[in-house]
Order: C-alpha cells, then structure tokens, then sequence
C-alpha cells in the first residue's frame, strides 16, 4: 500500500498544472496496480471537456478505490456499458491474447480530455505525464505494453523516443497502407503500435493479434504472461 500512496502523493505533485482539466489517469480498477503481463496505453481521454465534469484531479482521488474498468462499464457514444466499437475491440484484442479485460492495467499518454488528437497537447502534456507512467509502470513490471496508435503523434512513437527503441518491427495491419509496429526497449520490455482502434477494426484482422501473442512468446513471458487460446 506504501507504494500506492507513494504514486497518488508524487501525481498530486508533479499534475499540479492539470488536475483542474478534464481527464482521467487509470482507465482499469485499482487492483490493477499491482504486477500484470502488459500495460494498455491510448492516447488521452476523448469527448468534450466542456460537458465531461471528471477532472484529472478528482480522478486522483479516486484512484485507489476505483472498481470501474472503462471498456467494459461505462456508455461511450451513447451506446450500452462496454459496447461501442472502441470498447469492444480492445475487448476483442485482450481476449484473443488470452487476458481477462479487468485484470490488465489500462490508461492513457495524456491524462486530459479533448476532443480530438490536435487538441490533445501531445507532445508538452504528455512529458508532464510521463514521470506518473513510469511510477505505474513500476508497479506492474510489464512485459510488454500495447499503445494504440503509432501514427506522428501517438503514444507509440513518443515511447519509441523515451525508451531507447531498439530493433523496430512492422507487420502489415490488413487495412490499406497501415501498419503495426514493435520495438523492444533496452531493459527488454517490448512496445507495440496498433493504428487507432478508434479507427482501426483490429478485431478484423486476427492475424495481428497472433502476432502480438506469438512475438511475445518468442521473447518469452513470464509465468502471469499470455495464455494459450484453448485455456479461455
């Protein structure tokens, strides 16, 4: 519990600038903070900040009591709990990787709302960010880290900056000209870039999801890693 007080004093801290702005840090339930196989990452909360009222201060607050995952238990774009697109193929992705949605660690590069990536602030808000995700990351010791998009600005390429990208990888994402992305940083833990699931129907193209799992079998996960597909 120490090193859970220890995050939310150092966030208080260091998103001083921010914590009145619209927004959220975790985007899965506190149980989350703990030891996991991957960390989720988009790019920052979406939706108007002039009529969504959660700050990313209030959700500080809550931050160790929250027992509400966002893909699954919450109405995006007027649709049911857990059931827009974006919310089902992050669904869609995890199951396919053998993970339980609630159980894996998710939030976004930049904790402030917008409604669109040019608002987003990317990149000055998310270096004020940045030192937060490091402290989470510390406490779930990831494998690897799925960031979803990988584009100019993009959750991927800003980790491909931070984390001294080694031995990029592409595969082709069976939509157009994009693609997906990996790279394994210099204490080994590997980052992939999806396009934006926003946009991007992963859930189409299951041949990436079998790249994601086998590339990182390859690399060897530890015993809470990936699960085979026939284990549910």
């Amino acid at each position: 519990m120490k090193q859970l007080d220890n995050l939310v004093a150092f966030a208080e801290e260091r998103l001083k600038p921010i914590l009145h702005r619209s927004g959220r840090i975790l985007y899965s339930e506190a149980h989350t903070l703990r030891r996991g196989p991957m960390y989720l990452l988009g790019l920052n909360p979406g939706g108007d900040p002039t009529t969504h009222y959660d700050t990313v201060g209030s959700s500080l607050k809550e931050i160790l009591q929250r027992t509400k995952n966002a893909y699954l238990d919450e109405s995006w774009r007027n649709c049911a709990d857990g059931r827009s697109p974006l919310q089902l193929r992050v669904q869609w992705l995890l199951t396919e990787l053998g993970f339980q949605t609630r159980d894996i660690c998710a939030s976004n590069l930049i904790f402030t709302r917008s409604a669109s990536a040019i608002g987003s602030g990317y990149p000055e808000v998310a270096e004020l960010c940045w030192p937060v995700h490091e402290k989470i990351i510390a406490l779930v010791q990831p494998t690897f880290i799925i960031a979803f998009g990988n584009s100019g600005k993009s959750p991927y390429q800003f980790l491909r900056q931070k984390l001294s990208a080694t031995n990029e990888q592409r595969f082709p994402s069976g939509h157009g000209a994009w693609e997906c992305t990996t790279f394994v940083c210099s204490n080994g833990m590997r980052v992939f870039g999806l396009p934006h699931l926003s946009r991007y129907a992963v859930s189409n193209n299951p041949r990436v999801a079998a790249w994601v799992r086998e590339t990182t079998l390859q690399q060897g996960a530890p015993s809470d890693g990936p699960v085979s597909r026939d284990r549910g």
